[in-house]
C-alpha cells in the first residue's frame, strides 16, 4: 500500500512537473510571435526584397547626417524604392519597414530624436517611391 501512495505521489509530480514545462513552452511561443509579428507572407516578401537594406542604408544615413544635408544618392534611393516595390502586398511594405526600424532599434546605436526622425523618414518612404500606401504607421518600443 505504501508502493502504491509513493508511485501516485511521484506520478502526481512528473505529471504537475509536465505541465509546468509546457505551459512555459507554449508562454515563450506566445511572447515570440508578439515581438515578431510579421506574417508568414510579409516574411517571404521581406526576404525577397533583400530584407530592405538599401531602404535601411537611407533611413541610417538620413539620421546620422547634419538635418538639411540629405546626401542619399539617387541611386540608393532608387534601390530602396525596387526593394518596396518588390514587396507586392502594400501591408507588407510597411511590416517590413516597421521590421527594419525595430532592428535598428533593438541595436541600441540610434535613440531618442535620431530614432523618433528614423520612424518619420520610414513611414514617408513608400510615398516618396510614389508606391501604397503612401505612409506607413510605424511604432516602436521606446518613447522619444
Amino acid at each position: 500500500m505504501a508502493r502504491v501512495m509513493i508511485l501516485g505521489a511521484i506520478s502526481l509530480a512528473i505529471l504537475f512537473m509536465a505541465a509546468t514545462v509546457s505551459s512555459s513552452r507554449f508562454t515563450i511561443t506566445i511572447a515570440e510571435e508578439a515581438e515578431n509579428p510579421q506574417s508568414p507572407r510579409c516574411q517571404q516578401q521581406f526576404q525577397q526584397a533583400k530584407q530592405l537594406r538599401s531602404c535601411r542604408q537611407i533611413l541610417r544615413q538620413r539620421v546620422q547626417s547634419e538635418e538639411g544635408e540629405d546626401q542619399i544618392s539617387q541611386r540608393e534611393a532608387q534601390k530602396c524604392c525596387k526593394q518596396l516595390e518588390r514587396m507586392q502586398d502594400p501591408q507588407c511594405r510597411c511590416e517590413g519597414l516597421s521590421q527594419v526600424v525595430q532592428q535598428e532599434e533593438q541595436s541600441g546605436q540610434i535613440q531618442g530624436r535620431q530614432m523618433q526622425q528614423m520612424v518619420q523618414s520610414a513611414q514617408e518612404l513608400p510615398g516618396l517611391c510614389q508606391l501604397t500606401p503612401q505612409r506607413c504607421e510605424i511604432q516602436t518600443r521606446t518613447l522619444f
